[in-house]
């Protein structure tokens, strides 16, 4: 029989950030189902493994999880050598870990905890002693949680787009690194606006900050909250949006493009409008997609969609892309990727 997510009745939608998300892996059906039911007591989404090899499966095919409870000694994959490979991951590098044991002598207790585990519970522990392990686990695990939020909310802060409240691209490249990196389906929207240096010159660039103003405006107000959105250049700006098919993301974008053509902003008498285009790229289409590949196919449809609007008579297959553009894209790729990895360093 598979192993199903254990689920109380109060829980969350699963694909909530806030969810807290555990794995209990154990070769030993009674006491798996045992440990599952109470850790789902204590507010955890529960998933379980019937041994080591099928829990580095899962791990590998989900959402991180904020706890793991690890049987000691299982086929296959034992629980020394599960969490040594779980480790290795930058994305497990902080998961709280909790090894299970029958046996009651130092040195194991030892090894697991030099090898990465946190805490351990032996399984002649009665329900009360459990219990107690994981009440101090969602402690730590929800206090951890919140850490990480927080710093995440300052980061955001401090590399925000002065002029338009957004992100600046710098902070969305990390977070794009970071989302794409758990898995999830990501979808990249990149938008520019058309001949925006005309409305510089011809109102000034008040005219042309108030416009990019309100644009951003319209960002924050018409976007989901788990949605990212920032300034990406002068006039361009990107979106991430997570957890949808092509065809929902199409739309969102089309929408947003629609609602931006429609403002009228007035200055010194005279009433203009600004059109934008949309390039859009998914990850469910791309094997093994990076934020590279993802911006460049982006970059690539955002730029075909322009030029067809400037030559609407002629053949699509004549439009050829920019390679000084294409260039500037792996340039600006190749930067982002040396800042991130001295700042990890």
């Amino acid at each position: 029989m598979t192993d199903r997510p254990l689920r109380r009745r109060s829980d969350l939608d699963p694909q909530d950030p806030f969810v807290l998300r555990a794995l209990v892996v154990d070769d030993d059906e009674n006491y798996r189902f045992f440990l599952s039911t109470l850790v789902a007591r204590f507010g955890f989404q529960v998933t379980t493994a019937s041994d080591g090899h099928q829990a580095l499966e899962t791990i590998a095919a989900n959402t991180p999880f904020d706890l793991l409870l690890v049987d000691f000694e299982m086929p296959r994959v034992n629980g020394l050598e599960l969490i040594t490979q779980v480790r290795a991951e930058e994305r497990y590098i902080d998961v709280h870990a909790v090894m299970i044991t029958a046996r009651e002598d130092v040195q194991t207790k030892i090894t697991a905890l030099r090898l990465g585990f946190d805490d351990f519970m032996t399984k002649s522990d009665n329900e009360l002693a459990v219990a107690a392990k994981l009440s101090a686990a969602r402690r730590l695990v929800t206090r951890q949680r919140r850490l990480d939020n927080a710093v995440r909310e300052l980061y955001g802060l401090a590399t925000r787009d002065e002029l338009t409240g957004l992100h600046n691209r710098r902070y969305f490249f990390s977070e794009a690194d970071r989302i794409l990196a758990e898995g999830r389906v990501v979808n990249l929207v990149l938008l520019d606006l058309d001949d925006f240096k005309a409305i510089n010159d011809t109102f000034g660039h008040q005219a042309g900050d108030r416009v990019l103003r309100d644009i951003g405006a319209i960002f924050m107000s018409r976007t989901r909250r788990g949605d990212l959105v920032a300034r990406y250049g002068g006039d361009e700006f990107i979106m991430l949006v997570g957890d949808l098919g092509p065809e929902e993301v199409t739309a969102v974008a089309h929408r947003i493009v629609n609602e931006i053509s429609s403002i009228e902003w007035t200055v010194e008498g005279s009433t203009f409008c600004v059109n934008i285009a949309a390039g859009i790229a998914c990850s469910q289409l791309i094997d093994k997609s990076s934020i590279a590949q993802l911006l460049a196919v982006a970059d690539r449809d955002l730029y075909k969609i322009k030029w067809l609007r400037k030559h609407p008579d002629l053949d699509p297959s004549l439009y050829e892309y920019d390679t000084t553009r294409q260039a500037l894209v792996v340039e600006f790729m190749r930067e982002h990727t040396i800042v991130r990895r001295i700042r990890e360093s």
